[in-house]
């Protein structure tokens, strides 16, 4: 009775909104990517089941992905005859799962709407046996008819956010309902587990496994490929690299001003900025040129056969996939989302290339990762411009401690490696029988 509910909700509001959707679909270019396989209608060669097993892997967007690659390389390492169906939601997150999985699962598609028809459609079509899912995707119909099919369902770097926990315990008689259609739940950390339990999986169902996000892969260039970059971008090996990743609407500003008084005070400092979505690019751009700096946007060196001979101030990263290894470059980084109220992003992908990792205040979705930082000293968090600029000063004046930092950091993600190997376990036995749910 609640799900019939829930679908004449789901259902109203996708009719109300279709209006908004339809000029989305026309007017913007990235909503109309995946659009059939979001309705169900996906390619027959995606789906042709060669394997013994079925997996169904989905992670959202971009974070999500990157989190998940090593368990899939591991997953495929192991069980060389299963079939990997890999969704995203995001045209981004479908990008780098593209870049980066190709090799070990059997297609790539975007996850369906919630739409019980459409959930239903795609969900014969896949024919999992089993369904893993990261972070904190939970969609009640599909989770609904998985269980039905007898179809486990494990969540993997299960988190649970201050803002989620608070939405699924004001409607809690719907949602317990829901959570108690996961198999099992792998969480991050003892919060995420308790809040787990609080919304209805069973306790003999959860543990914590950690974040996987601390095994993930290096991503490094050869010394060729990095003093090709370098040069494409204008960067010499005396200069001092702000890397600003990630960024949000607000700290733009901010970061261009920061940079501008350092500048003064050091004239070899360079800031390479990425937006952390790529429709703000060009908006990015104008900022930049308002600003009067010399500046070079990344996507301009494919047509110069990534040979320059100029210096510039500012570099704007409007390629997709290339921060993790551009983190690489800095002196130091910055993490965005977390000077203004989004939550923060990934706090470790400069910590891999020991680099010693600023951010904000708003890291709620990066609690325990950013107090383990701080508490090691690897991770500064800052409150406002002033206290930025007076970090970084501190850090760009003094080459020694930004290398003590980096490797303080460093040593956290080494200290809690491991992650991939335990989800693995539990994910083992699930594949070697239909479900622990019988």
């Amino acid at each position: 009775m609640i799900f019939y509910l829930y679908n004449i909700l789901v259902n109203l509001s996708f009719i109300i909104l279709l209006p908004y959707f339809l000029f989305k679909i026309i007017f913007a270019g990235k909503y109309r990517k995946g659009l059939f396989e979001k309705f169900g209608f996906i390619d027959s060669d995606k789906l042709r089941k060669t394997g013994k097993k079925r997996v169904w892997l989905h992670a959202v967007s971009v974070g999500e992905t990157k989190a998940v690659i090593q368990l899939v390389r591991l997953l495929k390492k192991k069980h060389p005859d299963a079939d990997i169906v890999f969704s995203t939601m995001t045209l981004t997150g479908n990008i780098i799962a593209n870049e980066n999985l190709l090799s070990y699962v059997t297609s790539v598609i975007y996850f369906p709407l919630d739409l019980l028809w459409v959930v239903k459609r795609v969900v014969q079509r896949v024919s999992p046996d089993i369904f893993i899912v990261a972070e904190k995707e939970i969609w009640p119909n599909i989770l609904n008819v998985l269980k039905a099919k007898g179809v486990p369902v494990v969540v993997v770097n299960g988190k649970i956010s201050d803002r989620s926990f608070r939405r699924y315990l004001f409607f809690s008689f719907f949602f317990k309902c829901v959570f108690q259609n996961v198999a099992f739940f792998c969480a991050q950390t003892e919060r995420d587990r308790h809040r787990a339990v609080a919304l209805g999986v069973p306790a003999e169902r959860v543990c914590v496994t950690g974040n996987l996000k601390f095994d993930m892969e290096i991503p490094v260039w050869t010394s060729p490929e990095r003093e090709e970059i370098m040069q494409a971008l204008g960067i010499r090996d005396s200069d001092i690299v702000f890397v600003a990743g990630s960024t949000h609407d607000g700290e733009e500003e901010i970061i261009l001003h920061v940079f501008s008084r350092l500048k003064r005070e050091l004239p070899g400092l360079k800031l390479l900025i990425a937006p952390r979505h790529p429709d703000r690019f060009e908006e990015i751009e104008n900022l930049i040129k308002s600003k009067g700096f010399s500046f070079l946007k990344k996507s301009d060196t494919h047509h110069s056969s990534l040979i320059t001979h100029h210096s510039f101030d500012v570099i704007l990263l409007d390629t997709m996939g290339e921060l993790g290894k551009m983190f690489g470059l800095a002196t130091a980084a910055f993490v965005g989302g977390s000077l203004v109220n989004i939550g923060g992003h990934n706090l470790l992908e400069p910590v891999l290339h020991k680099k010693p990792v600023i951010f904000g205040q708003f890291i709620q979705d990066y609690r325990e990762i950013a107090d383990i930082l701080i508490k090691s000293e690897g991770g500064i968090m800052v409150r406002d411009s002033s206290e930025l600029e007076g970090v970084l000063r501190k850090i760009f004046l003094d080459r020694r401690l930004a290398k003590e930092r980096g490797e303080a950091g460093y040593r956290v993600i080494e200290e809690n490696r491991g992650v991939t190997k335990k989800c693995l376990a539990i994910i083992e036995k699930f594949l070697n029988k239909n479900s622990m749910l019988a």
